[in-house]
């Protein structure tokens, strides 16, 4: 089960850099490790910080599709 952050304080405190949001991401996104959503491979590249590429098909998936931060623009 996940745990979300129900306060502010929990918010700031769990997520006090871009990396602590990012981490979390890709938790949620890949629970049991990197699955590519279109071959099922579990090994990828990293292209950014938010971007992956699989090792196999080559398609490239991000922690932020489907969530609130999809279309922005990290940093």
């Amino acid at each position: 089960m996940v745990e979300y952050p129900m306060t502010f304080d929990e918010f700031a405190t769990k997520f006090q850099t871009e990396k602590d949001s990012r981490s979390y991401l890709y938790g949620l996104s890949f629970s049991k490790g990197f699955a590519c959503p279109k071959c099922g491979n579990g090994k990828a590249w990293t292209v950014s910080d938010v971007l992956y590429e699989c090792s196999r098909c080559g398609r490239q998936t991000s922690v932020t599709a489907g969530t609130i931060f999809q279309d922005t623009r990290s940093r």
